[in-house]
């Protein structure tokens, strides 16, 4: 639904306080009711009306009505044995997934001059050759044990899921279609690259997307205090739009591209403004960028700098919110996207960790 439908309830859910609150005054005053005030029958009254509004407080009772008349999206597949929901809220930093979202306000970064007037090597079958892979630039280099593990990746909304899941939800806890299998897929490729990884399969958007942020943020921060290894942080989404975007057709073109004769998704990297550390952040992504330029030109399609919010990013200068794929992109598609994005991190990681 609209946000002006939903403001049209919200504004409904105030009216009714309003009203309850008018309705105990003129009970207080009205002349009619004059002769039982010396039995006390209107202060029973009219404290058992302010006991009823206390108790529903503005932000709870419109928060009430909200959730009635705006139940979270039904979820396929939903077994999660064993799966922890008892999660500590440290803080709200939360940017649902909105299929009819306004980007026209994101800052999307597709060209990096800072690279390009790097020469990229190439040698005689046109692939690139690692060695030559542009050095890293404003990053710091960052030391590691590389016997334990010291990149997480997570998902904030791990139900993300390709277009194989039920129609008009993309959504679904089953591991095989949605983006916790994605998740495992890069791991493995910077597993076999010689990256040690923790990946954490939780899903933070079950039961609900409200406060899917918190509870990853929450996740990190356990990991974070069981190991100080831990520098590389990657929160693997996919994105989503509406059929009926004006921009679909665009949209569509750049979702995937042809790599050695396979159809793939293409990735996009996200950066939340308000982190402290944003320049550093932007930084780490925009050599992750300059890397899959090199080595998979049009795989990246840009940095996209939202209006607002830190995405937990703030837990580490290597911090780094993918989004792989889209929710129209075949299962297939993301897969193979998964196998180069995973190249593409090794390679990066690689450069900057402190030999």
């Amino acid at each position: 639904m609209g946000k002006t439908r939903k403001s049209d309830y919200i504004i409904l859910a105030l009216a009714c306080v309003l009203v309850l609150n008018i309705g105990n005054i003129l009970i207080r005053f009205s002349p009619r009711t004059s002769r039982f005030v010396e039995d006390g029958y209107i202060k029973k009254i009219s404290s058992s009306l302010v006991d009823t509004v206390g108790l529903l407080n503005i932000d709870d009772l419109v928060s009430k009505i909200i959730d009635s008349l705006f139940p979270t999206a039904e979820v396929s597949n939903l077994e999660r044995d064993g799966q922890e929901t008892d999660f500590q809220i440290h803080e709200f930093n939360e940017v649902d997934e909105d299929m009819d979202y306004d980007n026209s306000r994101d800052i999307i970064l597709d060209r990096l001059d800072e690279y390009e007037s790097l020469i990229i090597i190439r040698d005689s079958m046109g692939k690139d050759i690692v060695e030559n892979i542009p050095e890293p630039l404003m990053i710091n280099k960052m030391i590691v044990d590389r016997e334990k593990p010291y990149i997480l990746i997570y998902h904030t909304h791990a139900t993300e899921s390709y277009n194989l899941s039920k129609a008009d939800n993309y959504r679904s806890s089953d591991k095989d279609i949605n983006v916790v299998g994605i998740g495992k897929i890069m791991s493995n490729v910077l597993e076999a690259g010689g990256h040690k990884v923790n990946h954490v399969e939780v899903y933070h958007d079950l039961p609900s997307y409200n406060q899917s942020y918190s509870r990853s943020l929450n996740t990190i921060m356990k990991k974070k205090e069981e190991s100080d290894n831990l520098r590389v942080l990657l929160d693997i989404h996919r994105d989503a739009y509406l059929e009926t975007n004006p921009n679909m057709e665009a949209i569509r073109a750049k979702s995937k591209t042809n790599i050695d004769g396979k159809s793939v998704a293409t990735f996009s990297l996200v950066v939340g403004p308000d982190t402290p550390n944003m320049e550093q952040v932007l930084n780490f992504t925009k050599y992750i960028k300059a890397v899959s330029d090199a080595l998979y030109p049009n795989l990246c399609t840009g940095i996209i700098i939202k209006p607002t919010g830190k995405y937990n990013q703030h837990l580490s200068d290597y911090s780094a919110l993918m989004e792989i794929g889209y929710n129209f992109n075949t299962l297939e598609e993301a897969e193979e996207g998964a196998k180069l994005v995973g190249r593409v991190l090794s390679v990066a990681i690689n450069s900057i960790i402190e030999e």
